[in-house]
C-alpha cells in the first residue's frame, strides 16, 4: 500500500514537472512569436476537433482587404452531440507586418486586431461555425472530394463511413443524423481516410480491424444508402493507421499500420491477403502517417511512434532514402507542401510541428546550428500546449496552416516570409533519388 501511495505521488511529481516544462517552453515562444510570424490566430472552439482541412476556394470581398477561406472540422465531444461543421476564416490579404504589430494578450500577429503598422490590415480575423450538421459520434476524421468539395467522407467510432452531400443540409442542426450514405463493412472504428484524386467517388478506409477497404460511390442508389466495399485487403497484422491514393498513377494505395510496414496496394490485382510492395525494415515501433509527394509518382513520406520520419522512393523500398530526427514523441500527421515540392510539413504528440526542407539534407552545419537540430529542419511551430490532433495547409496562401490541438484550440499561422523565403531554393525532389 505505501508503495501504491508512494509511486503516485511520483506520477503526480511528475506531471507538474511536465507542466512546468511545457509552460515554460510556451513562455519562451510566445516572447519570439512577434519575429516567427506573419499571421498568428489562436481560437478556441466549442469542443476539440480531431481533423481539419482547407477547403480549396478562396472568396474575394469586394473593397475589403481580406478574403474568405472554409475549413472543413468535426467534434470529438464528451457525451454532447457531435456535428461535422464547416468554419470560415477570414484571412488578411498577404502584406509584410511588423513585428511591432504583435498583440500579445490576443497571441495574435498581422496587425488585423487594431495594430499600429500602417501596413497592416485593420481587421479582426476570427474563425466562425457557418454550418453545423448532425453526426453520430466524433468524428475521427473528415475529408472532402478532390472532384467536389461539397461531397465529404467521415470515419465514424463504430467503423462506419458517412458520406455527405453539405449543400444538402441546413445551416444548423436538426438533431437527425441523416447522411446521403453509409460505407458498411470496417467492423471497428478507423482513422485511414483518402478519395482518390483520379476518380470521382472512389475512396479508401483503413480501420482498427487490420482491413484496408475500398469503395466506389457509384454503386450508390436511391432506394439503399448503405454501400459495400468493392474490395477489402487483409495485407496488414495490426491496426491499419492511414491510407492514400498515389497521386500520379491511379491503382496504387499506399497502407500504414501498428505492424511496422508501409505496404503498397495495387487496385488491379485485388489478392486480399498481398500487398505489391512492401518495406518491413524502416521502423522499430508503429507507422501512423503517409503522405505521397504531389509532384513525384515515386517519393513518399512515413511518420512512426518511433519519433522518426522516412523518406522512401517506390521503386526501391528495400530501404530507405532518408530518415529524419527532431520530434521528441510519436509523429502522427504528415502533409507535403502543396507549391514547394521539397518541403513536408509534420505533427506529433510532443506538440510540435516542424517544416522539412530536403533540399537541405547533407548541407553542412556549424557547431551552433548542430545544436539546432539537422539542416533539414526549416521551421518549428510550438503555440500548442496540447497534442496536435492534425493539421492542414492552406492551397491558395503559401504558408498559411491551421493547426488543431487536443485542448479544443485552433490555430491559423502563418510563418514569417523572413524565415522561409518568398520561395525555398529547394532541389527538385527527384534528384533525391539518386
Amino acid at each position: 500500500m505505501v508503495d501504491q501511495v508512494m509511486g503516485l505521488e511520483d506520477i503526480q511529481e511528475d506531471e507538474i514537472t511536465e507542466e512546468k516544462i511545457i509552460n515554460e517552453e510556451y513562455k519562451t515562444w510566445k516572447k519570439n512569436a512577434p519575429f516567427l510570424y506573419d499571421l498568428m490566430l489562436s481560437t478556441a472552439l466549442d469542443w476539440p476537433t480531431l481533423t481539419t482541412q482547407w477547403f480549396p476556394d478562396k472568396q474575394a470581398v469586394p473593397d475589403k482587404d481580406y478574403s474568405t477561406h472554409r475549413l472543413l472540422i468535426g467534434t470529438h465531444t464528451n457525451g454532447a452531440p457531435n456535428y461535422l461543421e464547416i468554419a470560415q476564416v477570414d484571412l488578411p490579404n498577404p502584406v509584410s507586418p511588423d513585428a511591432a504589430d504583435y498583440d500579445e494578450d490576443k497571441e495574435e500577429i498581422g496587425g488585423y486586431g487594431g495594430g499600429s503598422s500602417k501596413k497592416a490590415s485593420n481587421m479582426e480575423v476570427k474563425v466562425s461555425i457557418i454550418q453545423k450538421i448532425d453526426h453520430k459520434g466524433e468524428v475521427n476524421k473528415a475529408r472532402y472530394q478532390p472532384q467536389n468539395a461539397n461531397i465529404i467522407a467521415t470515419m465514424c467510432t463504430d467503423g462506419r463511413v458517412m458520406i455527405w452531400d453539405r449543400t444538402k443540409h441546413s445551416s444548423l442542426p436538426t438533431g437527425h443524423v441523416n447522411p446521403e450514405m453509409e460505407l458498411l463493412g470496417h467492423t471497428k472504428e478507423g482513422f485511414g481516410l483518402g478519395w482518390s484524386p483520379h476518380d470521382s467517388g472512389r475512396l479508401a478506409t483503413g480501420s482498427e480491424d487490420k482491413t484496408v477497404k475500398l469503395w466506389d460511390l457509384m454503386g450508390y442508389t436511391s432506394s439503399n444508402k448503405a454501400l459495400q466495399a468493392t474490395s477489402t485487403f487483409t495485407h496488414h497484422s495490426a491496426i491499419v493507421n492511414d491510407v492514400q491514393f498515389n497521386p500520379k498513377i491511379p491503382h496504387l494505395v499506399g497502407t500504414v499500420s501498428d505492424d511496422l510496414t508501409l505496404q503498397i496496394v495495387d487496385t488491379r490485382d485485388a489478392k486480399a491477403g498481398t500487398s505489391a510492395m512492401k518495406a518491413e525494415e524502416g521502423h522499430q515501433d508503429a507507422i501512423n502517417a503517409l503522405s505521397f509527394n504531389p509532384t513525384s509518382e515515386f517519393i513518399l513520406a512515413t511518420g512512426s511512434a518511433d519519433k522518426t520520419i522516412g523518406i522512401w522512393d517506390l521503386r526501391n523500398l528495400k530501404i530507405r532514402l532518408h530518415s529524419m530526427h527532431g520530434h521528441h514523441d510519436s509523429v502522427t500527421s504528415l502533409e507535403w507542401h502543396p507549391h514547394e515540392e521539397s518541403v513536408l510539413g509534420s505533427s506529433s504528440y510532443d506538440r510540435r510541428l516542424i517544416f522539412w526542407d530536403l533540399s537541405k539534407v547533407g548541407e553542412e552545419q556549424t557547431p551552433d546550428d548542430v545544436e539546432d537540430g539537422p539542416p533539414e529542419i526549416l521551421f518549428m511551430h510550438g503555440g500548442h500546449t496540447n497534442r496536435i490532433s492534425d493539421f492542414s495547409w492552406n492551397p491558395n496562401d503559401p504558408w498559411v496552416v491551421c493547426s488543431a490541438a487536443e485542448d479544443n484550440l485552433i490555430q491559423v499561422w502563418k510563418v514569417a516570409s523572413a524565415i522561409v523565403g518568398k520561395d525555398v531554393d529547394d532541389v527538385p525532389v527527384e534528384e533525391l533519388e539518386a
